[in-house]
This record gives C-alpha cells, sequence and structure tokens, in this order.
C-alpha cells in the first residue's frame, strides 16, 4: 500500500512565506503608485499655468514668430492642463495664431512646475524634446 505522508509544518511556512511576499508586493506597488504625482489639474484660471505661459511668451522664437505675421498669439487655456511627463508635472502650453477664420497652432511646449525645464512637441513627429534639442533641429532647416 502506499502511503503518502503530509507535512504540515514545512506546507503551513511555505504558505505564511508566500503571504507574506505578495504582501510586500501589494505594499510595494500600491506605495509607487500612491507617490506618483497627480498632473491632472486644469489649466483655466491657475496661478501656475499663468507663469508657465509667461515663460514661453518670453522665449525669443516666440516673439520672431510672433513679429513674422500680423495675427494676435492665443494660448489654449481651455485645452491646456497639467501632464506627466519623464516621471514629472509639467503644464502644456499651446501657442497659436488667432486668425480670424480659424485658431491655428503653432507650438505645444511643456514646462516643468518649477519653470526650469521647457519642453517641446515637435510638430512632425510628435515627440516630446527638450527646449534645447529643438533649437539644434529649427537652426537646421
Amino acid at each position: 500500500m502506499l502511503q503518502v505522508r503530509f507535512d504540515f509544518d514545512n506546507t503551513l511556512k511555505a504558505m505564511v512565506v508566500r503571504g507574506a511576499l505578495l504582501s510586500i508586493l501589494i505594499c510595494c506597488t500600491c506605495n509607487a503608485y500612491a507617490k506618483a504625482p497627480a498632473c491632472d489639474a486644469p489649466a483655466l484660471r491657475s496661478p501656475e499655468y499663468a507663469r508657465s505661459i509667461t515663460l514661453v511668451s518670453r522665449l525669443p522664437e516666440l516673439r520672431a514668430w510672433s513679429m513674422s505675421h500680423k495675427f494676435p498669439v492665443a494660448y489654449g487655456e481651455s485645452m491646456d492642463r497639467q501632464e506627466l511627463l519623464h516621471g514629472q508635472c509639467y503644464w502644456s502650453v499651446s501657442v497659436y495664431a488667432n486668425r480670424p477664420d480659424r485658431m491655428e497652432l503653432w507650438h505645444v511646449f511643456y514646462v516643468e512646475g518649477t519653470g526650469k525645464h521647457i519642453l517641446i512637441r515637435d510638430p512632425v513627429s510628435g515627440e516630446v524634446v527638450s527646449l534645447r534639442k529643438w533649437r539644434s533641429t529649427e537652426k537646421k532647416t
């Protein structure tokens, strides 16, 4: 007759260890999610967004572009918002030429909360690049 021995102590220990590891995994996952910044604030009437507009409006490229046509410069405050890029919150700042028949998008900039970093969405590839990289590609064209 075949006799099967069930080692209750070792099985119980294995279950406790698995439970502990699962608990640690769940806690780490929840903690990582909790630390991710909530970047979903609307731009409308936000002082941080207003500061981002000021920073973008001071860019020499924007000033040159605005003088290259007769239309007023407009910003997409009703559509812009905070976005999570590279693990940080950035304000999107959409820049338009306010034409009589339409709003014509020029570029979308992304300003980090402290204002130290400005990114830009490449209009051709859609890739978000640094201001430095964008400037170097603009000079080539």
